[in-house]
């Protein structure tokens, strides 16, 4: 109705005033839709037909809903230009935005990097925050044991006075850190500890083994541990936890991407455990976790969990190569309007 009611308004004080109708695809919604229509008509899914395929039945359900848009515009009266009707989709549309597309990309505006994204395993794509929704959700901490390499030991405080100062040590080969995503373990490649945890000053710079997997990795020092939390060790599991990344960056730590697409384990863990669906991998890692002694313990608790508010699954970090717009460079032009 404003659309409209500006329109009009500029028309009748002698202005060339267009009001351009268009329709969008609207992305990730529509594929659900077509998705679900092609799964009740018992036709075989998106992957199986091909993109082809897929796209024109697409172009199906745009003429039925599109169609049943426009429609009701028409009858609300609204004064747009009819003639000049757009979908998202159009070739001509879709011309424009590739010519924009490789010229951005030629003035360094767009640019491809590898970083951590909200993963949909079930439509296999990123999504943006605001897709997102946040669930709270009946979890745990599993605290595992990682075994401190090379026959390190020390000193670990197990008792303490009424001013929270140590009063007693028992000797130590391993360090505690508690996870509610077991199976990201197999994609450690640090431990963090805060450089001024008086706990674990020592063992910065030293190694542990990784349970499993048998790799060594690091302790290093960042701020992002907490001392106050759990045992004040963190695993770090940069290519699946955004914080873990940022600690990965500072750190240099390796960055191993241990989930297929589809949520499922990849060719990056050991041969036993790959091509198993994530929670599958969980279950199976804290029953060895457990068989083996290195579970120390499990803290029922409830925490918030990501999901796709459209697909309703749990959204994973997840490491891939994605399309970034220079958004700093090309807010500058606003930005002076503004002021």
């Amino acid at each position: 109705t404003l659309q409209d009611v500006l329109t009009r308004f500029h028309r009748m004080r002698g202005k060339a005033a267009l009001w351009l109708p268009g329709t969008d695809h609207a992305g990730i919604a529509t594929q659900m839709v077509v998705e679900r229509q092609l799964a009740a008509q018992g036709n075989i899914g998106r992957r199986d037909m091909g993109r082809e395929a897929f796209v024109d039945k697409v172009w199906e359900w745009k003429a039925e809903s599109g169609g049943a848009i426009t429609n009701q515009l028409r009858r609300l009266g609204a004064s747009c230009d009819w003639s000049r009707e757009r979908f998202t989709l159009d070739e001509g549309l879709s011309a424009a935005v590739r010519k924009v597309f490789v010229q951005l990309y030629k003035q360094g505006l767009l640019y491809r990097d590898k970083r951590l994204v909200n993963w949909d395993p079930q439509f296999q794509t990123a999504i943006s925050d605001l897709e997102v929704e946040q669930k709270e959700v009946d979890g745990a901490y599993w605290h595992f044991a990682y075994p401190l390499a090379d026959g390190v030991t020390y000193q670990h405080p197990i008792a303490f006075d009424d001013e929270g100062k140590p009063t007693e040590y028992e000797t130590r080969d391993y360090i505690v850190v508690a996870t509610t995503r077991p199976e990201t373990m197999l994609g450690d490649t640090g431990v963090a500890v805060h450089p001024d945890d008086e706990r674990y000053k020592g063992l910065v710079g030293k190694f542990v083994t990784l349970p499993i997997v048998g790799r060594r990795i690091p302790i290093v020092a960042d701020d992002y541990a907490d001392p106050t939390k759990g045992s004040g060790a963190v695993k770090i599991t940069p290519a699946h936890d955004f914080n873990d990344f940022q600690v990965g960056k500072r750190a240099g730590l390796e960055v191993i991407n241990i989930l297929t697409v589809e949520a499922k384990l990849n060719g990056a863990v050991p041969a036993e455990y790959v091509g198993m669906d994530r929670f599958v991998a969980r279950k199976a890692i804290v029953a060895r976790a457990e068989e083996e002694g290195w579970l120390k313990e499990i803290e029922k608790t409830k925490h918030m969990v990501p999901h796709g508010d459209r697909s309703g699954v749990v959204i994973e970090p997840f490491l891939t190569d994605q399309w970034y717009v220079d958004a700093k460079t090309l807010a500058q032009p606003a930005l002076k309007a503004v002021e």
